[in-house]
């Protein structure tokens, strides 16, 4: 009994918890690779939609042919690498690319037409 008393445990590990947002969508990009067709041609939609959005703002008013010029050069290759079936990596990766580009353009071009309005 009395060598019971005396038993006491320490418990020093400590896990630390790491989010790498890269490694996550890599990692979902793997489990997913056996719907790359689907999924591919659901990127190739959302990609256009949102680039006709970008596109219709640089073409509204004064027409911006950069923003014009870098949304459509990235639509475009967002849709040559799921049609020419390029790496399911790839495609998603150009796809994340260019919905970053268009959106942060789109929000400009909402910032620059309040301003000037």
């Amino acid at each position: 009994m009395a060598l019971a008393e005396n038993i006491t445990t320490v418990n020093n590990s400590s896990k630390t918890i790491q989010f790498n947002l890269i490694n996550t969508i890599n990692k979902k990009i793997e489990e997913e690779k056996q719907n790359a067709f689907g999924i591919s041609i659901l990127l190739i939609t959302a990609g256009t939609m949102i680039a006709s959005i970008n596109a219709a703002f640089a073409l509204n008013g004064d027409v911006s042919y950069f923003i014009l010029a870098v949304s459509l050069i990235l639509t475009t290759t967002t849709n040559v690498s799921a049609i020419s079936q390029q790496p399911f990596k790839i495609v998603v990766w150009s796809f994340i690319i260019n919905v970053l580009v268009s959106s942060f353009l789109i929000i400009y071009q909402i910032s620059e037409s309040l301003i000037f309005f």
